[in-house]
């Protein structure tokens, strides 16, 4: 029996029935294998573009922003060295300790006790305080703060006690003030340079 003649004697419902099917088993195929595929590969290719999208916007704002991070970073620089050169090496002290008493005796003070004391150690830097008692007047005294704080070296003035007292000073008497303060001045080390030197200490033992 030929294809036509078995349509022909095939009743509609059925005929129906089975192109129904047909087309329901075409779509199912295409849908799982043509369509499925395709649509997953486009998903997987818009979420790769929008990646490389957000890289190349992300590379364009780092190459605009190249310049202002290039200028901070000397700019960061700058100011380290400056900072650095605030804080003298641990071989500089002797030479900072002559330049500060010969500071205040250039302002006309006499000191009566200049102590430098044991290094404290902190966290970046080691304190070393400097204990000073001096006589002058008011604006010896303050003549002596002034190029203190102009010192390219960072020499912090605190614990100041003032007190007027009167004392002959050549030929004349006149009042005079009699200062104790702490000079400090800061060298780098600190409790991690301690700690490392402890360390050492403890190996070679």
């Amino acid at each position: 029996m030929d294809l036509k003649g078995l349509i022909a004697n095939t009743p509609k419902r059925q005929l129906y029935l089975l192109l129904g099917i047909a087309g329901a088993g075409f779509v199912f195929v295409w849908w799982m294998y043509l369509y499925t595929p395709a649509r997953n590969e486009r998903d997987r290719l818009f979420s790769q573009r929008a990646r490389l999208e957000q890289d190349l916007f992300q590379k364009r704002r780092l190459r605009l922003e190249l310049p202002k991070l290039k200028k901070a970073r000397e700019e960061l620089q700058r100011k380290l060295a400056k900072a650095v050169r605030a804080l003298p090496e641990e071989k500089e002290i002797p030479n900072l300790l002559t330049q500060i008493n010969r500071l205040g005796q250039d302002s006309g003070l006499v000191f009566t006790l200049f102590k430098p004391g044991k290094p404290k150690r902190d966290e970046f830097v080691n304190r070393i305080p400097i204990k000073i008692k001096a006589q002058g007047d008011y604006h010896e005294l303050g003549h002596f703060f002034e190029q203190i704080s102009r010192m390219e070296r960072i020499v912090n003035i605190t614990d100041l006690k003032l007190e007027q007292t009167k004392k002959s000073r050549g030929r004349t008497r006149e009042a005079t003030i009699s200062g104790e303060f702490t000079a400090t001045t800061y060298t780098f080390g600190g409790a991690e340079e301690g700690a490392q030197e402890g360390a050492q200490g403890r190996k070679k033992r």
